[in-house]
């Protein structure tokens, strides 16, 4: 993944130095925060590249808005007909890493066209325990810590905004698209079993980088200025069109923030953010690990989040300024369906570039 993200980055450095511009009249509140996607359209003609990184951090484990110890992971139950009757295998700290490269063309002054690719990997560590006994009450002792990995291409979208109204101080588009998870389903690492050995096995479902499914993508976003301060919300959600086996479930989001401009080059935001999702649908036979993550019934959630951000309008290429952001989400209240790792903050830092 390291390797995927420095080429990605020479390719985008490159473009970049071969972009252009007449003027420069970029503002650092023009656009929404970086976390926000499709939050804007174009006129007729303009081109724009973008770059996102993005990291989630995740430690410890839930029940729905209830923490969970290690010894009570341990005590939950297995899928049915599994063994042994209860979990075994105890995720402590997750990390997952996302790169976004993105295109946007406007062939018109109400159509803007939309590319995206993008990467991710997961790491995780993990701790294995005893197997019960057989009335799973007795106390079990630690076998030992692991780790596995994953990384991968995820997915490929296109999509439209439609400009739907625009005013003086206001604005509204409609964005309709198409998401293809490419990333094959079927990754595998080496794990502590129970037991104490060592065993290539098939990584759950929340650790396979993609289920090979094609999704549309829909939004609707509106966005109000005055002065100096810019409002804005949007309501999104991802519909399942196309699957295999098992998939991930549709996912709905609410957003709205507020903006303000310190002055021409720099802005800051906050923002408050509402999603969820169905959880996953079917199953993969090859995905058994006594851990939580490889149970289809504990996926699937409603979370509250806020985002504090910053945008900046700087000269770093040939052309027009750039416009970097950054925004940090913290978790409000998040209720999980089942035994899920619990979400500590997520960290988007993004470069785009219009021409």
């Amino acid at each position: 993944m390291k390797s995927l993200f420095y080429r990605a980055s020479l390719c985008l450095s490159a473009l970049l130095l071969t972009t252009h511009a007449n003027a420069d009249s970029e503002r650092a509140i023009d656009h929404g925060p970086i976390g926000v996607m499709g939050d804007h359209f174009h006129k007729a003609g303009e081109w724009m590249v973008s770059a996102r990184v993005m990291r989630m951090h995740m430690s410890g484990n839930q029940a729905g808005d209830d923490e969970l110890s290690d010894s009570e992971v341990i005590m939950q139950p297995n899928a049915p007909g599994r063994m042994p009757g209860v979990l075994s295998v105890v995720p402590q700290d997750m990390d997952m890493d996302m790169l976004m490269l993105g295109a946007m063309f406007a062939p018109t002054d109400r159509l803007t066209l939309m590319g995206m690719v993008m990467a991710s990997s997961k790491d995780m560590a993990l701790t294995s325990y005893s197997p019960p006994d057989m009335t799973n009450s007795g106390p079990r002792s630690v076998v030992g810590g692991f780790s596995t990995a994953s990384d991968d291409i995820q997915s490929v979208s296109l999509s439209g905004l439609f400009r739907l109204q625009q005013g003086a101080s206001s604005r509204t588009h409609l964005t309709l698209g198409l998401e293809q998870a490419i990333a094959d389903a079927n990754v595998a690492d080496t794990v502590l079993t129970p037991m104490g050995m060592n065993m290539t096995m098939r990584l759950p479902y929340g650790m396979q980088i993609g289920d090979e499914s094609l999704r549309l993508n829909a939004a609707l976003t509106h966005v109000y200025s005055s002065n100096k301060w810019v409002f804005g919300g949007q309501i999104s959600g991802k519909f399942k069109v196309a699957a295999k086996d098992w998939h991930f479930g549709n996912s709905q989001q609410v957003t709205a923030w507020v903006q303000r401009e310190m002055n021409r080059r720099v802005s800051l935001s906050g923002r408050l953010s509402y999603a969820r999702a169905s959880g996953l649908e079917g199953m993969d036979a090859m995905i058994m690990a006594p851990v939580q993550t490889a149970i289809p019934a504990n996926y699937g959630y409603k979370k509250w989040r806020i985002g504090l951000g910053a945008n900046a309008v700087v000269s770093l290429f040939p052309g027009q300024s750039e416009r970097l952001g950054i925004e940090l989400e913290l978790p409000v209240d998040t209720d999980t369906r089942g035994v899920q790792m619990t979400p500590e903050w997520q960290l988007t830092l993004g470069i785009q570039k219009a021409f």
